[in-house]
């Protein structure tokens, strides 16, 4: 078995060459405001931390490993006003600079007015399961980046976002099944749950779940299986665990456009006002969709994505 991952995803229309990881071991294969009451909780020392908008790198020290990352701070940040934060996996054998150049997140974030970080995993790949695969946690040092961001930058805590894609991905639908998270919605892009998630997979709150997948994805094929880096769920298998876990309604509203190529069925209203939701990319295979014209066009991925984000937070502690 190996470990979930894939390479080279983007995108604007059409995949690149993709590779897996090499194989592990089968040890232990066990994851509001305004007011004076109602102000976004971030961290104090974000004010009095030196500032640079734009493209920026840091570093931070988890179990004794030097990680780093790649952040982007919109032009319209303040210290004085907390932001949003959108965290963002790349996939197996990228580094976070190639999702920050490919994915058009940057661009949204300038617009819309958030914070992106994208962190480099270690030997350029996330580990979704137990620590003991590869003696990396990168369960745990989700919420270590998220605390040493906001001792950077002002962040809206109830507004932090989980985005990945391919490997990346994967690791989103784990951080998605932690019992106690810091992280208010997630979005995975060309990724499923993996099998061996399925049984202990226990958050304690809803979970709002975006998905992005081609139904002619090679690397993480819509039907699921036992593949060379892995156990996957279906895409509709990964849905229906999500819907079922929150509650939401029996139908979806579907929504077509783009010639048909792409689809968007929502399940909105679930337990605890979360969602879940899935655009089918038609027809196309392991990519981060950034728009496009013509007959390859597909919708912006990136601004489905925050939008999704923009209608969760999480509730007040």
């Amino acid at each position: 078995m190996n470990l979930f991952g894939c390479k080279r995803h983007f995108v604007r229309s059409m995949p690149l060459p993709l590779a897996i990881l090499s194989a592990f071991c089968l040890a232990a294969c066990q994851p509001r405001v305004s007011d004076r009451a109602n102000q976004p909780q971030s961290d104090a020392a974000s004010a009095a931390q030196p500032l640079t908008v734009g493209d920026s790198t840091g570093e931070l020290t988890y179990e004794g490993q030097q990680r780093t990352y790649r952040l982007y701070t919109p032009k319209a940040y303040r210290p004085d006003h907390p932001l949003p934060l959108v965290l963002a996996f790349h996939g197996y054998g990228s580094q976070g600079k190639d999702l920050a150049n490919g994915s058009g997140l940057n661009e949204v974030a300038e617009q819309k007015g958030f914070v992106v970080v994208y962190p480099d995993g270690i030997k350029r790949r996330w580990n979704p399961l137990n620590k003991m695969l590869t003696g990396v946690d990168d369960v745990g040092f989700v919420p270590a980046l998220i605390t040493h961001i906001k001792r950077n930058r002002a962040i809206n805590s109830r507004r932090v976002y989980a985005t990945g894609v391919s490997n990346g991905g994967f690791l989103v639908q784990r951080l998605a099944c932690e019992t106690s998270s810091p992280i208010a919605a997630f979005a995975s892009v060309v990724a499923t749950l993996p099998s061996q998630l399925k049984g202990s997979c226990d958050p304690q709150t809803p979970v709002p779940m975006l998905m992005i997948n081609g139904t002619d994805d090679q690397k993480v094929p819509w039907q699921g299986g036992n593949l060379g880096y892995g156990s996957i769920l279906s895409v509709p298998g990964t849905i229906d665990f999500w819907q079922r876990y929150n509650n939401c309604p029996a139908s979806a509203a579907v929504k077509r456009f783009v010639g048909n190529r792409v689809e968007i069925a929502r399940y909105p209203n679930c337990q605890g006002g979360s969602e879940v939701a899935l655009v089918t990319l038609k027809g196309v295979g392991h990519v981060w969709p950034r728009g496009g014209s013509g007959s390859a066009a597909l919708l912006n991925g990136s601004e489905e994505i925050w939008n999704f984000f923009q209608r969760h937070q999480l509730k007040q502690g």
